[in-house]
C-alpha cells in the first residue's frame, strides 16, 4: 500500500474517532442536534401518517380493499421484482470496488445493501446514514480507502440514471398525453430541472470540478466552515479525485454499473405494469414508464419523510388520477402494494443489522447490567435453552390448543356475522318462515309459495316473494355454501337487484353470482359451477350482494329438493320501512301461526350465536385447556426426572422447597406464553389460507385472544403444578445418588 493510501486510511479512522468523541455525553451541541433531528423526524412521520389516513378516507376503504384483494398471491411476484432491483444494485455496488480489493462475496454485499437501505428508508437522514451503514458493514472486508469512493461512485451513477429516467418520463408524458395547463407546467419544470442537473454533471465531469472542496473553501472564506471539516479538506479533495478517475482506471466496471442501473429501472417499470394488471386495470409500457419516473420525483423530494409515508401514496394517487385518468383507488392500491414489497425487504435489512449488531450489543448490555447477567444465568432460562427440542414441542403443543380456540371461534363467529350481514341486506324488512322452524340456518321447504300472494294483500305491504334456501358442498371441499332459489323479477323488485353482466335468471340449470364470488374464482359469464353434483351455467352477475352468493331459479331448487310449490321463507317489503313494526303486527294478526323476523335484527340474532354452537365452543375451549395442561405436565414431569441430581444439589445448597417449585412453574409459564404467541401466529396463517381458498370469513376477536391467553397460562400452570411439587418434595440425599 502506498504512503498516501496509508495516510488516507489513517485519516478516515481519525474521522470515526472524532465522530465517536462528538457523540460523548459532554458534547451538548451534538446531543441537542440529535434531539432536534429526532423531533423533526417524528413530526415528518406524523404529518405523513395523517396524509395517508386522509387519502385512504377520501378514496374509501371498500374500493381500496376490493382492488388489493385482486392481487392475492401475485404479491410475491411484486416482492420478487423489488428484490431483483436490490440484486442489480448490489452487483453495481460490488463492481465499484477495485477487483484487487474486492474481498467480499455477493451475499455479503447484498446483506450490506439491505441493511443500509433499511436505514435509508426508515430514518430522517435517509441516504447519508444509510450509506454510512453500508460502509460500517463492509469495512472488515473492504478498506475504507476503497470502500467510501466505491459507494460514492455507485450513488453518483445511480442518481444520474435516476435524473435521466425522470427527464425521459416527463418528456414521454408531455408528448403522449393531452394535459391540463397546470400539469404541463409542472412537467416542464421537472424536465427543466432534470436537464439542468445532467448538464451540470457533464460540465463538472469534463472540467473535473471538485464541488465539495470548492464548498469547503468558500465556507472557509466566509469563516463558516467547522474546523474538523477544514482539517479534512485535503482528504475530501483526494476522495473527489478518485471518483473522477474511476472511469479512466475501470471502464469495464463503469459500463457494467450503468447497465445494472438501467436494468434496475426496467425492473421497476415492469413491477408497475404487472401490479396494475393484477389490480385489474388496463395499462401499457409507456404508462408504467411515466408512473415510475414521476414517483421517483416524489421519493427524491420527500426523502426526509421516514418511509415516504403518506406522500408516496398520495403522490402516486395524484399521478394516476390527474395525469393518466385512473381511478383514485388504482393509484393508492398501487402505492400500497409497492410499499408493502419495500417494507418486506426493509424487514430483511433490519434482520441483517440485528444479526450483525446484536451480539456486541448483547455483551455490552450484560457488562453494564449485573442484574440482567444474573437473570440470563438463572435456572429458568437455562433450563428452557438446555432442551430446545422439548421446549419447541411444548410450545407447539400449547400453540395448537390456542389455535383450536381462536380459529374455531373465529370461524364460527365470522360465518355467522357474515351471514347476518348478508341476510339483512336483501331489501326486505320482514322475513316470514313456517311455524316451528328452528334456528337461523337454511330451513326446510315447509311454507307454501302461494302464501306470498296472500301476504301481498295486507295493507302496508309493497311486495312479497317466496325464496328457497339450501346448503351445498363448497367447491373447495371445505365447508358448505348457501344457495338461494328465487323468482328473479319478484326478488329483484324487493332486493333492488340489477344485472351487472350477462342476463337475468330464467329457468333450468342456470345461476347468477355476486361480484365478490366472481372475482375470487376468476369466473366469467358463460362458465359453469358445480351445484348439487351437476353443472350450472353462470348467466349473469348481480349487485348489490345479499343473501346467498349464488342464486338459481326457485323452480329448479324446488325440483332438486322435491318440494314443488313450497319455499323456505317469504320476503316482505313494506311501503314505508319506518312502519315495519305496524306491518308485522298486521301480518301476525292475520296469520298468527307464521314465524316472523325483522331483517334489521338478523345481525344481532346471528351474533348471539346458536345454542348448540355455543356448547360446541365451550367443549373446544375445554379440549384446548386439557391439551395445554397435558403437554406442559408431560414436559415438566420429564424435566424434573432428568434434573433429579440438579435438584438435589440445589437443596443441599439450601434452596427452599417453594423456590424449587417456583422455578418449575416459571418455566411452564414462559413456555405457555410462547405457545400462545405461536398459536396466534398459526391462527393468522390458517385464516389467510382459508379466506384465500374459500368464501368463509374468520373474525379474530381480541376477547377470545385474551381467553386463549388465559387458558394457555392456566393450563400450563396447572400442568406444571404436580411436577413442581414432586421436585420440591424430593429428598436431597436420594436426589444426589440418582443415576
Amino acid at each position: 500500500m502506498s504512503e498516501s493510501t496509508e495516510k488516507l486510511a489513517d485519516n478516515w479512522q481519525t474521522v470515526e474517532v472524532d465522530e465517536e468523541l462528538s457523540e460523548a455525553p459532554d458534547a451538548s451541541p451534538a446531543s441537542s442536534s440529535r434531539r432536534y433531528l429526532i423531533w423533526l423526524q417524528s413530526l415528518a412521520f406524523l404529518l405523513g401518517l395523517g396524509l395517508l389516513v386522509y387519502v385512504i378516507n377520501r378514496v374509501g376503504v371498500q374500493p381500496l380493499f376490493d382492488a388489493l384483494l385482486r392481487i392475492g398471491f401475485g404479491f410475491f411476484l411484486i416482492v420478487g421484482l423489488s428484490g431483483l432491483r436490490h440484486v442489480l444494485r448490489t452487483i453495481a455496488m460490488r463492481a465499484a470496488v477495485p477487483a484487487e480489493h474486492r474481498r467480499l462475496t455477493f451475499r455479503q454485499a447484498f446483506a450490506a445493501r439491505l441493511g443500509g437501505e433499511a436505514i435509508s428508508f426508515l430514518t430522517f437522514t435517509g441516504p447519508l446514514l444509510g450509506e454510512a451503514t453500508k460502509v460500517a458493514l463492509l469495512r472488515k472486508r473492504v478498506p475504507l480507502t476503497y470502500g467510501v469512493p466505491a459507494l460514492v461512485v455507485d450513488n453518483l451513477l445511480y442518481n444520474l440514471s435516476v435524473v435521466f429516467f425522470i427527464l425521459s418520463g416527463a418528456v414521454v408524458m408531455l408528448v403522449t398525453y393531452p394535459l391540463a395547463p397546470q400539469v404541463n407546467m409542472v412537467l416542464l419544470i421537472i424536465a427543466g430541472v432534470a436537464a439542468l442537473g445532467i448538464l451540470i454533471a457533464a460540465i463538472a465531469a469534463k472540467r473535473r470540478v471538485m464541488l465539495l472542496t470548492w464548498i469547503v473553501d468558500r465556507l472557509a472564506q466566509l469563516r463558516l466552515s467547522p474546523k474538523v471539516i477544514l482539517k479534512k479538506r485535503h482528504h475530501i479533495y483526494h476522495l473527489e479525485s478518485k471518483v473522477y478517475d474511476f472511469y479512466k482506471h475501470h471502464p469495464a466496471a463503469f459500463f457494467a454499473m450503468v447497465a445494472c442501473n438501467l436494468l434496475a429501472h426496467a425492473a421497476s417499470v415492469f413491477e408497475v405494469y404487472l401490479a396494475l394488471k393484477m389490480l385489474g386495470f388496463e395499462t401499457g409500457v409507456a404508462q408504467s414508464y411515466i408512473i415510475e419516473s414521476l414517483t421517483k420525483v416524489i421519493n427524491a423530494v420527500f426523502a426526509f419523510v421516514p418511509g415516504t409515508i403518506g406522500v408516496y401514496e398520495g403522490g402516486t394517487e395524484v399521478i394516476l388520477q390527474k395525469g393518466l385518468g385512473f381511478t383514485p383507488a388504482a393509484g393508492l392500491a398501487l402505492a400500497l402494494v409497492r410499499k408493502a414489497a419495500i417494507v418486506s425487504w426493509t424487514s430483511i435489512g433490519l434482520l441483517v443489522l440485528t444479526w450483525r449488531t446484536l451480539p456486541n450489543a448483547y455483551r455490552r448490555i450484560l457488562d453494564r447490567s449485573p442484574r440482567l447477567q444474573r437473570l440470563m444465568d438463572s435456572l429458568v432460562l437455562s433450563n428452557i435453552a438446555h432442551r430446545p427440542a422439548r421446549t419447541a414441542v411444548s410450545v407447539l403443543g400449547t400453540g395448537v390448543g390456542v389455535l383450536l380456540i381462536v380459529f374455531t371461534v373465529g370461524l364460527s363467529r365470522g360465518v355467522l356475522h357474515e351471514r347476518g350481514r348478508r341476510e339483512s341486506n336483501i331489501g326486505a324488512e320482514i322475513m316470514i318462515r313456517a311455524s316451528g322452524t328452528i334456528g337461523l340456518g337454511a330451513s326446510e321447504f315447509r311454507l307454501p309459495a302461494a302464501h306470498a300472494a296472500e301476504l301481498a294483500t295486507i295493507p302496508g305491504v309493497r311486495a312479497a316473494t317466496p325464496v328457497g334456501q339450501t346448503l351445498d358442498r363448497s367447491d373447495s371441499g371445505f365447508g358448505q355454501r348457501l344457495i338461494d332459489g328465487v323468482n328473479f323479477d319478484e326478488y329483484a323488485n324487493i332486493a333492488r337487484v340489477t344485472i351487472r353482466e350477462g342476463r337475468k335468471l330464467e329457468s333450468g340449470d342456470e345461476a347468477i353470482v355476486d361480484p365478490e364470488w366472481k372475482e375470487r374464482r376468476r369466473a366469467k359469464v358463460g362458465d359453469t359451477v358445480e351445484l348439487f353434483a351437476r353443472p350450472f351455467r353462470i348467466v349473469g352477475v348481480y349487485e348489490p350482494p345479499g343473501g346467498g352468493r349464488i342464486k338459481i331459479p326457485l323452480s329448479t331448487m324446488q325440483e332438486q329438493e322435491g318440494a314443488a310449490n313450497r319455499a323456505s321463507m317469504i320476503l316482505v317489503a313494506c311501503d314505508d320501512p319506518a312502519k315495519q313494526e305496524d306491518v308485522a303486527a298486521a301480518i301476525l294478526e292475520r296469520f298468527p301461526n307464521d314465524q316472523l323476523v325483522l331483517t334489521r335484527e338478523l345481525p344481532e340474532l346471528y351474533a348471539s350465536g346458536v345454542p348448540a354452537l355455543n356448547v360446541f365452543i365451550k367443549v373446544v375451549v375445554g379440549v384446548a385447556a386439557a391439551i395445554s395442561m397435558l403437554v406442559i405436565l408431560l414436559a415438566m414431569y420429564t424435566t424434573v426426572t432428568e434434573r433429579t441430581r440438579q435438584i438435589g444439589i440445589l437443596k443441599s445448597l439450601g434452596m427452599s422447597k417453594s423456590s424449587i417449585a417456583w422455578v418449575i412453574e416459571q418455566e411452564a409459564i414462559i413456555v405457555s406464553v410462547l405457545g400462545v404467541a405461536v398459536g396466534i401466529g398459526l391462527t393468522m396463517l390458517a385464516r389467510l389460507a382459508v379466506e384465500r381458498t374459500t368464501s368463509l370469513t374468520i373474525e379474530i376477536e381480541p376477547r377470545w385472544v385474551l381467553i386463549a391467553l388465559g387458558v394457555g397460562l392456566l393450563g400450563g400452570s396447572i400442568g406444571a403444578l404436580y411436577p413442581a411439587l414432586r421436585a420440591a418434595r424430593q429428598d436431597a440425599v436420594e436426589a444426589l445418588s440418582y443415576e
